[in-house]
């Protein structure tokens, strides 16, 4: 399933990561442990906040575990760009957008007294004259970032900044990565970093107890190599659903998705970087899915050990015969599909939670 375009995207990260790793060295030294990233501490005060919260748009992932569990801290005022189109149309309104955002954050600042800033912005969304008005708030800062695995540069916008968080970085409080390979870069660059895991929102990705319908169910856009395993399945006589952008079934509403989930007897996961097939990262539907209480599978890759037993909490397959293969077992098994997809929801409930998470991190800033 690789293509040139697929092989050629790996070995540009693969340089990315050996260049940044070598002026980590030159300028700091030995390589330190992922451990230096983690807070593994809560110390948050839990006093009510009142938190600006400025992204370039919502997504159902960001609206789910980032704004709706920042609103369970207090007051939470919200300004969205709805930068969701090409360079074309987007880059002659940045401007405008930045001004409008950063009179925003004048406005609330100037009738509240605001404890923190959450960002979900970049360079791409990101003016330089909004960065250099954060120099000058005395309240932290933080941005939040997706898929830096191989997106921390990006191409270089027409305003000179990266579309990534490169040039960004260095004027945030704090940055926070779901990347492990993309911590380095941030402190080449200037930035103060942490490691921030994928969690779900239990109030929003919930077990409703559903009659089981569908045997397999997938939500999520048409791209890459998703199709190909999907119609593996379907080859093979497996009743599979897929909803998201581009397939027949059309989007599914947030809603529904989650009673998708709680219909199917298993949820389809990818791990792939974009259209990247040998690239596999952690994804938030890796969290969300089990919360629903169904069996959650997903393509392998050794970073998910570090949260799940395999084949105990969530189970994994490394390419479309396997899947086949574990699908019509589990469609077979029922106490055994069950028994997992049971242990999946205790684990993600006791351990990935978007509210503790965020507890961590502003209690790690004083809060």
């Amino acid at each position: 399933m690789n293509t040139i375009k697929q092989k050629f995207k790996k070995l540009r990260l693969i340089l990315e990561n050996y260049i940044y790793k070598k002026r980590y060295e030159r300028k700091f030294g030995t390589i330190p442990q992922l451990s230096n990233f983690v807070i593994s501490k809560n110390k948050f005060s839990k006093k009510k906040m009142k938190i600006i919260y400025l992204t370039s748009y919502d997504s159902t992932f960001s609206i789910n575990n980032t704004y709706k569990p920042l609103q369970e801290f207090g007051k939470v005022f919200r300004f969205e760009m709805n930068e969701t189109y090409g360079d074309k149309k987007w880059y002659p309104t940045k401007n405008k957008i930045n001004r409008q955002m950063i009179e925003f954050i004048k406005k609330i600042m100037n009738e509240h007294k605001i404890d923190i800033i959450v960002c979900y912005l970049s360079g791409r969304t990101l003016s330089h004259e909004t960065l250099n008005f954060f120099t000058t708030l005395n309240v932290p800062i933080i941005n939040e970032a997706l898929d830096d695995e191989r997106k921390f540069k990006n191409h270089i916008g027409k305003d000179g900044l990266h579309k990534g968080n490169k040039d960004v970085c260095k004027y945030f409080t704090l940055n926070l990565t779901t990347s492990k390979s993309a911590l380095i870069k941030y402190i080449v660059e200037g930035g103060k970093v942490m490691y921030k895991p994928y969690a779900g929102n239990p109030k929003e990705y919930k077990k409703l107890n559903l009659t089981k319908k569908y045997d397999v169910v997938f939500i999520g856009a048409k791209y890459g190599t998703r199709p190909f395993y999907i119609d593996y399945l379907k080859q093979n006589n497996i009743n599979v659903l897929a909803k998201g952008e581009d397939w027949e079934a059309g989007i599914a509403t947030p809603e529904e998705m989650i009673e998708l989930f709680n219909r199917a007897k298993i949820i389809l996961g990818f791990a792939g970087v974009g259209i990247n097939d040998d690239i596999m990262i952690l994804k938030g539907r890796d969290f969300e899915a089990p919360l629903t209480g169904s069996l959650y599978m997903t393509q392998y890759h050794d970073e998910l050990k570090e949260y799940f037993e395999l084949g105990v909490d969530i189970e994994t397959y490394k390419n479309k015969e396997e899947l086949l293969e574990k699908v019509k077992f589990y469609l077979s098994c029922d106490e055994k599909r069950e028994k997992i997809a049971q242990n999946g929801y205790e684990k993600c409930l006791q351990n990935y939670t978007a509210k503790k998470s965020y507890e961590k991190i502003f209690g790690y800033l004083g809060l």
